[in-house]
């Protein structure tokens, strides 16, 4: 009986875990993508803490140097505004708004290199580190044009950036592991409140016997009460 108790008390505990675990992931998807689309209908860079990731779309930015990176590269850049320009330097990775008519109109930001920074005009002059497509520095952006500064790139957020963009990745990795947690979660809803009822219902019966045992005894105690009544009035 103990083995059996303590099965069950592990099972409770395992259950109470995968539980707590499974909210939590989708609390936290949840609220994450609820900062995101709040961002993004605000205008603003969708960013967590003040840290944004883009997902690089051209070569312009594969060079030679150890940061330099190619397409299809995710990197996380700190966000910054003018005030922060003052310490940047050349050679930092920066993310901007062109303003460049010459520009197809879909491109909104580029990340490139500083190779000239003026203090006190509030100016920028950067160039991307593949020279073959980049062969002239870009043109001049002010401080207030530069949204953020390169960190670092991700390999693990570049592996699954381009897993979750194909139709198998996203089914593995998103769909079927919440649906099993759902699954899951409606399964031990439906089991507890199996056992819940059944539980209610040992109870409901166990009142009903006691109900019927209280009624017996009152009914016996009566009647062995009348029983006396008779037999002192025949002995009287």
């Amino acid at each position: 009986m103990k083995l059996k108790e303590k099965k069950q008390t592990m099972k409770t505990k395992f259950q109470l875990i995968s539980n707590i675990i499974g909210y939590a992931v989708f609390s936290f998807i949840f609220i994450m993508v609820l900062i995101v689309s709040i961002q993004s209908i605000s205008g603003g860079t969708p960013n967590f803490f003040g840290y944004v990731y883009y997902y690089i779309q051209t070569n312009s930015m594969d060079g030679d140097y150890e940061d330099s990176f190619s397409a299809k590269t995710v990197v996380i850049s700190k966000l910054i505004n003018e005030e922060d320009c003052y310490s940047l330097k050349v050679g930092d990775i920066i993310t901007f708004e062109p303003h460049d008519a010459s520009l197809p109109s879909y491109v909104t930001t580029e990340t490139h290199r500083i190779i000239d920074i003026d203090y006190e005009d509030k100016t920028i002059i950067t160039q991307g580190d593949n020279k073959l497509t980049n062969k002239i520095p870009d043109k001049q952006i002010s401080f207030s044009q530069v949204k953020s500064k390169f960190i670092k790139k991700s390999p693990t957020l570049t592996w699954l950036y381009t897993v979750l963009r194909s139709f198998w990745g996203f089914f593995l990795l998103i769909f079927l592991p919440l649906s099993v947690l759902i699954g899951v979660n409606i399964f031990t809803q439906i089991n507890a409140y199996k056992k819940r009822k059944a539980t209610d219902e040992v109870v409901e019966d166990n009142q009903n016997k006691l109900e019927e045992e209280k009624k017996a005894l009152e009914e016996q105690a009566i009647k062995e009460y009348l029983e006396s009544l008779n037999k002192d009035k025949e002995i009287k």
